[in-house]
């Protein structure tokens, strides 16, 4: 498993976490994102194949039934890895929003899908939080795309803690007005209750 955040379960039921793996055929090894799935209720699991390889720390969400989005922090730096699959792992697609549409410094990040009333109605909609800078860990930031992570517009992006920090978080649905995330501050750890209305303007 790749750090912090969490599994998901599937329209059809199906468990899914992100995972990673090391591949040791050249030295040193290179990491990959992937995904460990179980349709028995966890009594056995299986995995997918790498989504990218130099890849860590990813997180997981079924934007559309059957439809898996990876979410991935790349070693190469400067933005995230975004992949799809619709086989649960045994092929990828690359996002056309990866290596363009996030900021990151090398770090985790969360990415969840909640339904919350955003202006006036009850919607899916991706919440995203990382450190959002290409040059250091700082401006701890929740955006949110309505469009199931097409797109991400700047309108929709809320600054929490500008501080250098050690840059992880964790989001979670309250309920259907508010967002909680849980992240590092500067040495200490902190959990915010947050207004969809504050994120989705």
């Amino acid at each position: 498993f790749p750090g912090p955040g969490s599994g998901i379960t599937m329209a059809d039921g199906t468990l899914v976490f992100p995972s990673q793996y090391w591949d040791e055929s050249k030295k040193p090894g290179i990491p990959h994102s992937s995904i460990i799935y179980s349709r028995d209720g966890g009594k056995s699991w299986k995995s997918g194949i790498g989504a990218k390889p130099n890849t860590t720390e990813s997180q997981v969400v079924e934007t559309t039934p059957g439809v898996l989005m990876l979410n991935m922090r790349d070693n190469r730096g400067s933005f995230r890895s975004v992949s799809t699959t619709r086989d649960l792992g045994a092929s990828w697609t690359e996002h056309q929003t990866s290596q363009k549409a996030l900021l990151d410094r090398v770090c985790m990040a969360s990415i969840i899908k909640a339904k919350v009333i955003a202006k006036n109605s009850m919607k899916d909609v991706l919440f995203f939080s990382n450190v959002a800078s290409s040059v250091s860990r700082q401006n701890t930031t929740i955006k949110a795309s309505t469009d199931l992570g097409e797109s991400w517009p700047a309108q929709n992006e809320l600054l929490l803690d500008e501080r250098r920090t050690y840059g992880y978080s964790s989001l979670t649905r309250i309920d259907a007005n508010t967002i909680g995330i849980l992240y590092e501050g500067g040495g200490d750890l902190y959990f915010v209750r947050v207004p969809v209305n504050d994120i989705i303007r």
